[in-house]
């Protein structure tokens, strides 16, 4: 143990004095549109060191040689057209022994200074054709054999002989190999032909930024063992498995009972094994064992949690298509078995439809896939498992550029102020609501659904509110002219009025699907993803969720309580039950791996806890992802879920 507190003492002098890798987010070098994106992505990448206790610097790439300063490994996130200032830069760097990390790049030049060669850009489908990405034999040490991720294009790259090699090959879903490389491999560094994204497999993700990065400072397996071992033993909010015996102890049910004593003995076991490998300076197998600890601590904290009957445990599914496209009756059993009631699948928005409509355009994924709803009701409803269809109200997301264009010729669109569209549908317009409205009636008449679950049934934002159109709309209802606009609708007089009005045509649109509902579809449920914080949404976005309860407008609100700080999550969560009446229409959002929020199972378990112990309804989780079903599920339903 002495051993250990000395290597952790002089690992975090280390840290302290350098900081060994870089993530590049891209700004000059990608176009202005895409800059958001790579912006999420270079956070992803960042955090994904970060759980893996290896010390980075995030930085954009304005002033690469300063950010490359000092480091051994930089991690271009999205390098899609580096400048010439920037590829000199690069070009020093790497004639200084530094290695670069490249996804996503279409430039010649960047792809010649790592000894490799560019094909061109590649579009996919909905077939699913790179969705694995498998590794050889010959790679660093602690690379995972497959990691999951469902990528629509690439940035295709070749190896030239004697200076390159294709580390790992892109599989289809079904694990059939293709003749695309996802990894290649140079002394200068790695090339991904696409980039690392947030939809699933984390754990796989930070294991393969660790491993490649150890490649070039195996230093970097110290300060992973110590950290993850650091980290296990905190899981259950404890100091270690030793501290949960008691506990264990206390497990009523003997079966559940006998497996967290055996989890627990293997815990322990693990916890010594580490501390003895740390001990002998062999770091990387540390990090392994240390990984199993962490493994095992949770799976003791999801055994010591008990069911609940009667409450709502839904899942969004955000891709439309579950877990394993193609298979909806895998993805069905898994969360039937995994003990969850409702499935809120993305389906609809204006511009796309994964279903059979005669209302919204059909998207590519209906054409290529089938029929998603009809497929995931067939599949859940054997099983008791109830689907809500789940609708982007007006949400833009999904169009194509042809049906934003449509929306703005009919006059749909909010607007700049100067006029131009901005890609959102404006809850004023009376015809956009009705074409909306149509889809809810025909979602709910012509599947064997739940209900229907109402997602961005709001504006995007204040500011999106002050456009032209919405003045014209305005001026309209006020039945005067407005003067001194926006100014005021912003600070002035009119201000109450206008955010009152602004809501109010939300509200309509709600009031009218539950209408169309009672009177065409009686018994389906109309449910709504809502933002936690009321009653600042009302002014922020004509989000005005508890007055509908009041009207009876919905049968159960999901509050995205999207957030990693359990006292915020608390706080959220109180206001929202504060009443019974109230709480009972309450499904807890939580964000599992959400923008906001990445929880762990025991984050999950603590949350759903709080909204019991709250008095809600139940739970709904976001999303259904790989990472989702490898790492929380199976904790779950140990015990909080046990069917």
């Amino acid at each position: 143990m002495r051993g250990f507190l000395a290597v952790f003492a002089c690992l975090v002098c280390q840290c302290l004095l350098a900081v060994p890798v870089a993530v590049i987010q891209s700004h000059e070098s990608v176009a202005s549109s895409e800059r958001r994106f790579a912006e999420a992505l270079a956070k992803h990448v960042e955090r994904w060191y970060r759980e893996a206790g290896v010390p980075c610097t995030l930085s954009d790439d304005t002033d690469l040689p300063t950010a490359l300063a000092g480091k051994k490994v930089a991690v271009l996130v999205y390098a899609s057209s580096p400048t010439p200032r920037q590829l000199q830069a690069l070009s020093n760097f790497i004639a200084a022994n530094g290695k670069l990390i490249v996804c996503y790049s279409c430039s010649p030049a960047l792809a010649k200074l790592m000894g490799m060669q560019t094909v061109g850009y590649q579009k996919g489908s909905t077939d699913g054709r790179w969705s694995q990405m498998r590794f050889g034999k010959v790679s660093p040490q602690g690379t995972p054999e497959m990691i999951l991720q469902t990528s629509s294009n690439l940035f295709l790259v070749k190896p030239l002989p004697g200076q390159s090699t294709v580390l790992a090959w892109w599989h289809d879903r079904k694990g059939v190999q293709t003749s695309d490389p996802a990894w290649l491999t140079s002394s200068r560094g790695y090339w991904m032909t696409h980039v690392l994204l947030a939809d699933g497999d984390a754990e796989a993700k930070g294991r393969l930024l660790l491993a490649l990065t150890a490649s070039y400072d195996p230093s970097l397996w110290s300060s992973a063992a110590t950290h993850t071992l650091r980290q296990s033993r905190q899981v259950c909010n404890a100091v270690g498995p030793a501290a949960l015996q008691e506990a264990v102890n206390k497990v009523k049910d003997v079966a559940r009972r006998n497996r967290a004593e055996a989890a627990l003995s293997g815990a322990l076991r693990a916890e010594a094994k580490a501390v003895t490998l740390i001990d002998d300076h062999q770091y990387y197998e540390a990090w392994c064992v240390a990984t199993e600890l962490r493994s095992r601590m949770c799976d003791i904290y999801g055994l010591l949690q008990s069911p609940q009957k009667g409450e709502i445990r839904a899942i969004w599914d955000h891709s439309g298509m579950g877990l394993y496209p193609g298979d909806w009756p895998r993805t069905c059993r898994l969360l039937k078995d995994a003990g969850f009631s409702d499935l809120y699948v993305n389906v609809a928005g204006p511009g796309f439809a994964h279903y059979a409509s005669s209302v919204l355009p059909r998207s590519r994924v209906f054409l290529e896939q089938g029929d998603q709803l009809a497929a995931c009701v067939a599949a859940a409803k054997p099983l008791g498992l109830r689907v809500h269809a789940w609708l982007l109200c007006f949400s833009t997301t999904g169009s194509t550029q042809d049906r934003l264009d449509i929306f703005h010729q009919r006059g749909w669109l909010l607007t700049n102020p100067d006029g131009t569209p901005r890609p959102w549908i404006d809850p004023c317009v009376p015809e956009a609501r009705a074409y909306l409205l149509e889809a809810v009636r025909e979602m709910a008449l012509n599947y064997k659904v739940a209900g229907v679950h109402l997602d961005f049934v709001r504006y995007p934002d204040f500011a999106s509110s002050l456009g032209p159109t919405v003045k014209k709309a305005f001026e309209a209802y006020h039945k005067a002219p407005v003067a001194a606009w926006p100014l005021e609708v912003k600070e002035g007089t009119l201000r109450r009025s206008f955010l009152r009005w602004r809501a109010d045509q939300v509200t309509d649109f709600v009031q009218t699907a539950r209408r169309t509902l009672k009177r065409e579809a009686q018994g389906k449920l109309l449910t709504a993803a809502v933002f936690g914080k009321y009653p600042s949404c009302v002014d922020s976005v004509g989000q005005d969720w508890e007055l509908w309860l009041r009207l009876g407008l919905l049968d159960y609100v999901a509050p995205m309580n999207y957030t990693e700080d359990m006292a915020k999550f608390n706080e959220w969560l109180s206001m929202q039950t504060r009443s019974r009446k109230q709480a009972m229409k309450i499904i807890s959002g939580i964000g599992v791996t959400a923008a906001e929020s990445r929880l762990t199972p025991v984050e999950v378990i603590d949350q759903i806890n709080a909204g019991r112990k709250a008095g809600a309804a139940g739970f709904a989780l976001f999303d259904l992802d790989t990472s989702l079903r490898q790492e929380v599920l199976p904790v779950l339903r140990l015990g909080i879920t046990a069917p």
